[in-house]
């Protein structure tokens, strides 16, 4: 289900780059791409362009955000989960070690330097 909605997130995403990069600011948009300015308006009409990629750039944005927030739920219950098997696995395993029967290295003094001779003066 999680790979599933992750390769729709970026199947979205790609259309929204495609659908965003059609529109223009000035008013060619997509009817200057498709070979002028008549082509453009005899399919969509003179505004129908501009409507329809601004009405689905709006819809495919609401999809995304829609979808990232289910990802993100999605994907925090998971690790929720491997957090709490990890922490549940550590566990038992401390448990299973018994702390008296531990070997423990001896500790070793530092070496005392001798103390420096003094002369004798007679």
């Amino acid at each position: 289900m999680y790979t599933f909605l992750v390769v729709l997130f970026v199947i979205l995403s790609f259309l929204m780059v495609v659908v965003i990069l059609l529109q223009s600011g000035k008013g060619q948009g997509l009817a200057g791409s498709i070979g002028g300015g008549m082509a453009g308006q005899s399919v969509f009409g003179g505004r129908g362009a501009g409507d329809f990629l601004s009405k689905t750039t709006a819809y495919l944005a609401t999809a995304y955000f829609l979808l990232a927030i289910v990802i993100g739920i999605i994907y925090r219950g998971e690790t929720e989960e491997v957090q709490q098997s990890l922490m549940q696995k550590q566990m038992e395993q401390q448990k299973a070690l018994p702390t008296s029967d531990l070997p423990v290295a001896p500790i070793e003094e530092a070496p005392v330097m001798p103390e420096p001779q003094k002369p004798d003066n007679k």
